[in-house]
């Protein structure tokens, strides 16, 4: 029994510490890299204006499309009712087929009255003078064309409809530029203007930074790794946060850059995955802290 201990004991002294190095062979710890943001956003005005209203504070969370503030946009509005009462009663006029249907039966009167007049003198020579038969002719030909003119004329109102509808989406899209919404889902960090300021477009409302994903960024020695060892490798950084707890973020590497410096060096960016605080709600990483990166490269 004693000597079953003893073997034992042996074995983990002797495969303890090769199990763990083969377990370190892979991994590469980078101390002091800085923290910074993978994407951030001036919001800007899109038309000019007075801002009637600001829907949010900083340091608020905000999701993609949502309403950061609006532009006055009472005369657009305006235009919209126009536009759509005009698209109203051209999809009226596009509905009403009176003149085709009262063509036809004018051509059908007319057409009749011209037979009539021929049968009449077919029975009796000069019953219907020639002048009266060229004009009963001339009013069945224009009867015949009015049809045709009645049909173009539907048609035309139908494409009318669809510049009037088009005309109503243009206003629609116009009042969208009224409105400054997040264009990226993050925390808004700064606001420049205030409620009932006038603003033009270009003009920087808000800063809104991404803070669920943050950079980190490694230099490594271009004579011991490979960019092959290094793609798409699990990535590990650990951060002392107050009071002196220390964290861990996952991630992964997401660029390894061509570029070779002077140094032999070249920089490795990993993207982390940030953590809320359970009771405030607060994210933990922030962008300018450092900490300890380790990539788990490829053997």
């Amino acid at each position: 029994m004693q000597t079953a201990l003893i073997a034992l004991s042996i074995a983990l002294i002797v495969w303890g510490p090769e199990t763990e190095a083969a377990e370190d062979a892979s991994a590469i710890t980078v101390t002091g890299c800085p923290v910074s943001l993978i994407d951030e956003s001036q919001v800007p005005a899109r038309s000019a204006g007075q801002l009637i209203a600001i829907n949010v504070t900083e340091g608020q969370a905000v999701k993609t499309g949502d309403l950061l503030a609006k532009i006055d946009d009472a005369v657009v509005l305006r235009n919209k009712d126009v536009k759509l009462y005009q698209l109203q009663a051209a999809e009226k006029e596009a509905g009403n087929d009176v003149n085709v249907r009262y063509a036809k039966w004018a051509n059908m009167v007319a057409d009749a009255e011209y037979q009539q007049a021929v049968e009449a003198n077919q029975q009796a020579t000069g019953a219907v003078p020639q002048a009266e038969l060229r004009r009963l002719l001339l009013e069945r030909g224009k009867t015949a064309l009015a049809i045709e003119q009645a049909q173009h004329d539907l048609e035309i109102s139908s494409l009318n409809v669809n510049v009037r509808r088009a005309e109503l989406q243009a206003v629609e899209q116009e009042l969208e530029m009224y409105q400054i919404v997040a264009p990226i889902e993050g925390v808004v960090v700064k606001r420049f203007f205030h409620q009932g300021e006038w603003v033009k477009p270009g003009d920087t409302v808000f800063r809104i930074v991404r803070m669920d994903r943050l950079r980190v960024e490694a230099m490594l020695s271009a004579e011991k790794y490979t960019a092959a060892q290094l793609d798409r490798a699990r990535a590990v950084l650990r951060v002392r946060l107050p009071p002196g707890v220390e964290r861990s973020f996952e991630g992964q590497v997401v660029f390894v850059s061509p570029l070779v410096d002077v140094g032999m060096e070249f920089p490795v960016w990993a993207e982390v995955e940030n953590v809320r605080d359970e009771r405030s709600g607060q994210w933990l990483l922030r962008p300018g802290l450092s900490g300890t990166l380790t990539i788990h490269a490829t053997p």
